[in-house]
């Protein structure tokens, strides 16, 4: 149970700085420096995703 409330604690924490993040200004470095890091996370995903679906289907 100990292990569960952290993770929910990280999660709602996660979630706040993201909103933080996203209040900024565009053109904040931050921001900006979020967003690329969201877009490579995005893209393992799908890489991730594409070789699970691959592995499964054969």
């Amino acid at each position: 149970m100990q292990m569960k409330g952290w993770a929910i604690t990280m999660g709602i924490g996660a979630a706040a700085g993201a909103v933080a993040v996203l209040m900024m200004p565009r053109t904040n470095p931050t921001r900006r420096l979020a967003a690329k890091a969201a877009n490579k996370v995005e893209d393992v995903a799908w890489k991730i995703s594409d070789k699970l679906n691959q592995e499964f289907d054969m």
